[in-house]
């Protein structure tokens, strides 16, 4: 056989025989990678269609937030407004006549002028009480006649109207109050929120101010909100819905209804548990789409909004995703068929060319196709495009051109990928770890934030961040939520490697393989910040220890705790020794340091999680511990006894010649304690009786 026969032969066959194998390889790989998109999409939809409707709640939530938080600080400003008038009012009163009249002329001059001022809405008035609890200006009427005590006033949550004006005026000149009440003259016996101004009147120990119920306005508010969710359009079969928390719809199927029960209690139900959720939720149910009686399967989130008592809700039913996969389906099974009959005439046309060329270009064609697999080669091992100049036969280069665009795409996409790579580790917190904890792997933001250098923190225990504050029940609750597969988020201090502190969110989630844990990966954003801002505001500026204002929300959560632990909670009030007689004598500034001295011994005392150390006046003190009882008298003694060892001269001090203190201590089991003011109010009993037992003690029982 000669050898161009030999060559046609063989090149005709091979040809023939690569290309029908290359063919159908193609496909297949086609088809199997289209079965894994074809289940990546439906995931990526489901997700890309949840964000939506959560991202439309949320969107619904903050327009009524918004709306909210506008018309109350409208509110407030008319009242501010109206008070200052009021104040200025007053006080030129006072100014012009106090030279002339007597202080009970003035008083009723002033009363008098404050109870004529009328608003435009003649619903609203002027107030005036002592700092005492004396009413002046009474429910439109002048009582200096007459003297009528209101301190002990309470509104409809039982709360004292009086005694908090009266604190906000001697602490704060002015300021704001929010109070329960029936309406007056109204035959509805609801609760009504009214937010009330009020301002100090320093000559005469009064406090002046005015109201306004924002219930009308509350409701102008929600009308307008239901009445735009009624005009929102969605795509395909998505709709909002609004129903009240005690079960009536507002807006059904993205209509608006007249306020109803709902339509279908246990669907209501399901919603109501999962608003519980403070950030909102998703749920999956069936339910019929609007305009047919067939039910399909639906996901929604719902998010509640606690002001109105609404729950807010948008779905999209699953169906929609199906018949988007089908869409993709078809398209790709008849873009196979193109493919098919597209490649079947390109094969025919180049075997029948092969068949009557190559007996005379045996030769020329082995150099060619030689030249052609040395750029594929190339091409796939080096990523360098073909240059379609060395090749002769315009099959060839059309190869070469559709291999070059698929390099370029894959080598686009590469480069995006790699951008994402690089943004995302320069930029977010992340942190990988197997399932002891040893990290894995991290990103270049989580060495800028922590400290550490990669190679520093790879195959080292999560635990190298890990600050020695944070208790270990902190850490129990986390790993009981991973360890049943599920996500975890929450706020975390931890200890950069110089001793910084830093906080961090984090969202942890587990990496199954066959339903089993392997590790976890973190995702986590810096709010040091927010924390260092927080902190602030719960700290006192003098001692630096917490604040009163931290004290009211303490005492309440370490009671839940001890309740839910079924714990003892023991409260410890004390304060310094003829503090007034100090001052005096060895001034003011002498006397800030004796309180910071105070300060720094119950800050070392309280070294434990949960043991805290507060200033709620001037020379007063709180502790709150979970000491056990028959140990907390030792403990208190060994603060008293800390404090007098400071051995800072006090010639006043009928108890020592040093500053010593006095302490009131109590201590209950988690079921005897009935509210954080009957505890308070016990410990500050026996502060008294430790102060009339000749001070410088502790007085528990």
């Amino acid at each position: 056989m000669k050898l161009s026969k030999f060559i046609t032969k063989f090149i005709f066959i091979t040809a023939f025989s690569s290309i029908i194998a290359a063919f159908l390889i193609s496909i297949i790989f086609q088809y199997l990678n289209f079965k894994n998109d074809l289940n990546h999409y439906k995931k990526e939809f489901t997700e890309q269609k949840k964000k939506e409707v959560k991202n439309e709640v949320l969107m619904i939530y903050g327009l009524i937030k918004y709306k909210e938080e506008l018309l109350r600080k409208t509110v407030e400003d008319r009242l501010i407004d109206r008070v200052n008038q009021a104040y200025a009012l007053a006080m030129d009163i006072y100014e012009t006549n106090k030279q002339t009249k007597t202080k009970d002329e003035i008083k009723y001059l002033i009363a008098q002028s404050l109870n004529n001022f009328k608003f435009k809405d003649h619903n609203n008035y002027f107030f005036i009480n002592s700092n005492k609890g004396q009413a002046i200006l009474f429910d439109n009427k002048i009582t200096l006649d007459t003297y009528v005590d209101v301190w002990n006033l309470k509104d409809s949550n039982d709360d004292y109207i009086i005694q908090i004006q009266a604190q906000i005026a001697k602490e704060q000149k002015e300021g704001f109050v929010t109070n329960k009440f029936i309406k007056p003259n109204s035959s509805d016996k609801n609760n009504y929120s009214k937010i009330s101004y009020i301002k100090l009147f320093e000559p005469f120990d009064w406090h002046i101010g005015t109201g306004e119920y924002i219930d009308e306005l509350t409701k102008n508010n929600q009308e307008e909100i239901i009445n735009w969710l009624d005009t929102l359009k969605y795509e395909n079969s998505s709709y909002s819905f609004l129903s009240t928390t005690d079960g009536q719809t507002l807006i059904f199927e993205g209509k608006k209804v007249e306020p109803k029960p709902h339509p279908y209690p246990e669907l209501f139900n399901q919603q109501a548990e999962t608003a519980k959720n403070p950030n909102g939720d998703f749920f999956e149910y069936r339910f019929k789409k609007p305009n047919s009686n067939e039910e399909f399967e639906k996901i929604s989130f719902i998010k509640k909004f606690d002001e109105y008592g609404w729950i807010i809700g948008c779905g999209v039913y699953l169906d929609e995703i199906e018949k988007e996969l089908l869409r993709k389906e078809a398209i790709f099974k008849s873009n196979i068929n193109q493919q098919i009959v597209s490649m079947f005439i390109i094969f025919l046309f180049i075997l029948v060319a092969i068949y009557f060329i190559s007996r005379y270009i045996a030769d020329f064609i082995n150099k060619n196709i030689k030249n052609l697999i040395q750029s594929f080669s190339k091409a796939a091992l080096k990523n360098e495009k073909i240059d379609t100049n060395t090749l002769t036969f315009k099959e060839f280069i059309i190869l070469a051109n559709s291999l070059n665009k698929t390099l370029e795409n894959k080598n686009m996409v590469e480069k995006k990928l790699q951008d994402y790579i690089n943004i995302v580790n320069q930029n977010v917190i992340i942190s990988s770890t197997n399932i002891q904890g040893v990290i894995t792997e991290v990103s270049e933001a989580f060495c800028e934030i922590s400290g550490y250098k990669k190679d520093e923190l790879i195959g080292k225990s999560h635990n190298i961040v890990r600050h020695p504050d944070t208790p270990a029940s902190f850490y129990k609750e986390m790993w009981d939520t991973l360890l049943s597969k599920k996500e975890w988020r929450g706020e975390i201090k931890n200890l950069a490697k110089n001793g910084d502190i830093y906080w961090i969110y984090a969202i942890i989630t587990p990496i199954l393989k066959n339903n089993e844990i392997i590790g976890f990966t973190s995702i986590k954003s810096n709010i040091t910040n927010k924390k260092h801002i927080e902190e602030l505001s719960i700290t006192d500026e003098l001692t630096k220890i917490y604040n009163r204002r931290f004290f009211n929300i303490k005492i309440e959560e370490e009671i839940n705790r001890a309740k839910r632990d079924k714990k003892e909670l023991c409260l410890i009030i004390l304060d310094i020794d003829f503090f007034k007689q100090y001052n005096d004598t060895y001034g003011h500034q002498e006397g800030d340091i004796v309180i910071k001295s105070v300060a720094n011994v119950l800050k070392s005392k309280t070294n434990r999680a949960d043991d805290f150390a507060f200033r709620v006046g001037g020379e007063e003190f709180v502790i709150i511990t979970h000491i056990e009882k028959d140990k907390v008298l030792n403990y208190a003694n060994s603060i008293k006894d800390d404090i007098e060892n400071l051995k800072i001269e006090h010639s006043g001090n009928k108890a020592s010649k040093y500053v010593t203190i006095s302490l009131g201590v109590v201590c209950k089991n988690a079921i005897e304690i009935n509210s954080s003011e009957e505890l308070y109010k016990q410990a500050d009993i026996n502060l008294y009786e430790a102060k009339r037992s000749g001070r410088n003690c502790v007085v528990i029982k």
